[in-house]
């Protein structure tokens, strides 16, 4: 039935429209209706996300377990494997893992990069892979399908499958001991604006390589997974630790500068130099002892610092560290000058025309016994001009230390000796060399021996005073002697030669001469014996 609309005129004359009757509808009903209309349309909804759902587990489940595929969220690490085969995945892990060549390294602010291969350690691609499709595999169709919700929900992280050579790794290990190691520094003493400044020591530390293979032996695949090589270091305390107690000790040692003279024995020549406190400085280090900590001098480095001085000298000479050890530290000590002596080297020696082994000798100031032991393989009966002979170094005629200060000097062709103490001469003799057929060695050599009566079997002689200055064969001595008695008879020998050329190699002076010359030059004093 249609509505009826009734117009009527209104008194204005105009009309007025009027709508048909209706119920009200209270408002708390309608928004009672409307509410619930929502909550049934989400219990649909939900109802129907959920069937939807299942069927995506249930079918995915089907499609992973009848294709054997690797259940979607496994992962190792970064690398996502759901939805692969094992074969691929297997490719993908050792594009990923294996590719990853280098292994950081890192000790405190240092850090290195090493290939994996240095520590034996390798991951297993296949089983990594097989470990992954096993997930949600080869179970009850319930535990399959939980796994599959699981893994699809939350993700299923697999370990990686590592191998470790132990002995690759161990190998490795000991290699990079030698870079990563950090000795310990002792505590020193330094000058710092003309203050003796104590600096304490500091730790070190090596790698326990042990330790560090059993560390990484607990879980290879974590060095895969972190990047870095984990290390067990060990500390190592340095032998001391405070030098301060020893300040006042090397404030001693560093009030003036240290006087140097370096000798040098064949040409009597001296150079002298001094070291300032700045040098010395660097050299001191502090040793512990039962009475405390005491100041004493590194001979290395003032092995180091002499080496510097080798090469401003020329002709090879340089400044022995076992000839001279201990001089410097010596001198410091005691508030001495340091005395050393230089060392030369052997040398090569060109023949030639007219050269002969006695020559050769007598011109190079060696014994020819010396140069032929020089030359096992040379045959000096047929030099060669040309030929090459090898020269000892003068040093083997002073093997013992030198007295510094005093030197004897004697001319063969004036046949007269003179001592010299501290550049002054105090002895002035007559002398007698060797005759010509057995004549006395020129060259520069030391007093070795001291004889208060030698017996010389060769001729039946007693030498008085008799000191050693040089072998004239390995088994025969030449020195100085007073006048010699002839056993047979008792004949006082040569006391009318003096002067002259009468002995058989040896330095003859009257007896008193012979006796002073005795008691003055000890063993070490630098005899050198002119043509």
């Amino acid at each position: 039935m249609s509505d009826i609309i009734f117009q009527h005129h209104s008194p204005e004359g105009s009309f007025t429209q009027h709508q048909p009757h209706r119920r009200a509808v209270p408002a708390r009903r309608r928004q009672r209706y409307t509410l619930r209309s929502i909550i049934i349309g989400m219990i649909a909804g939900l109802a129907v996300s959920t069937m939807l759902f299942g069927m995506i587990v249930v079918g995915g489940y089907g499609y992973f377990q009848i294709l054997g595929l690797i259940l979607p969220g496994v992962h190792v690490g970064s690398v996502q494997l759901g939805g692969m085969t094992t074969g691929r995945a297997a490719a993908k892990i050792n594009a990923t893992w294996n590719n990853q060549t280098e292994i950081v390294i890192a000790v405190e602010d240092q850090e290195w990069k090493a290939p994996f291969s240095d520590f034996g350690i390798a991951l297993d691609a296949m089983a990594t892979a097989q470990r992954a499709a096993n997930v949600g595999h080869n179970e009850t169709i319930p535990v399959e399908m939980a796994d599959t919700l699981r893994s699809i929900l939350r993700g299923w992280p697999i370990e990686p499958v590592v191998t470790l050579d132990a002995e690759v790794a161990r190998a490795g290990l000991t290699k990079w001991a030698e870079t990563i190691n950090v000795p310990p520094v002792d505590a020193s003493l330094q000058l710092q604006g003309g203050e003796v400044v104590a600096i304490p020591g500091r730790t070190g530390y090596t790698l326990d390589v042990e330790a560090s293979l059993a560390a990484l032996s607990t879980d290879p695949g974590f060095l895969l997974k972190q990047g870095y090589l984990p290390l067990v270091l060990a500390p190592i305390a340095p032998r001391v630790a405070d030098v301060s107690a020893g300040v006042e000790e090397a404030k001693k040692l560093l009030a003036t500068p240290l006087q140097v003279t370096v000798y040098d024995a064949i040409t009597d020549e001296s150079i002298a130099f001094s070291v300032e406190p700045e040098q010395i400085a660097d050299w001191l280090v502090v040793e512990s002892t039962d009475n405390g900590p005491h100041v004493v001098v590194d001979d290395a480095k003032t092995i180091t610092y002499l080496s510097e001085i080798d090469e401003t000298l020329s002709d090879g000479r340089f400044i022995d560290p076992e000839r001279n050890a201990g001089a410097i530290s010596q001198a410091l000590l005691t508030g001495q000058p340091a005395w050393l002596v230089l060392s030369h080297p052997a040398t090569i020696y060109d023949v030639q025309r007219g050269d002969t082994l006695t020559s050769i000798a007598w011109d190079q100031g060696i014994p020819l016994w010396l140069i032929m032991g020089a030359n096992p393989n040379l045959d000096f009966n047929a030099l060669d001009y040309g030929q090459t002979v090898s020269i000892p170094s003068r040093d083997v005629l002073m093997p013992l230390p030198i007295i510094p200060g005093k030197r004897i000097v004697l001319s063969i062709t004036d046949q007269h000796l003179w001592a010299y103490e501290n550049g002054s001469e105090v002895y002035s003799y007559v002398i007698s060399t060797g005759i010509d057929r057995s004549p006395t060695q020129p060259g520069v050599f030391q007093v070795q021996t001291h004889e208060l009566n030698a017996y010389a079997s060769i001729w039946n002689l007693y030498m008085p005073h008799f000191m050693g200055i040089y072998q004239a064969s390995s088994d025969f001595w030449n020195g100085f002697h007073g006048l010699p008695t002839a056993v047979s008879g008792n004949v006082l020998m040569w006391a009318d030669q003096l002067g002259r050329k009468a002995s058989y190699g040896c330095i003859i002076l009257d007896l008193d001469n012979a006796e002073t010359l005795y008691n003055w030059a000890e063993d070490g004093v630098v005899v050198e014996i002119r043509e």
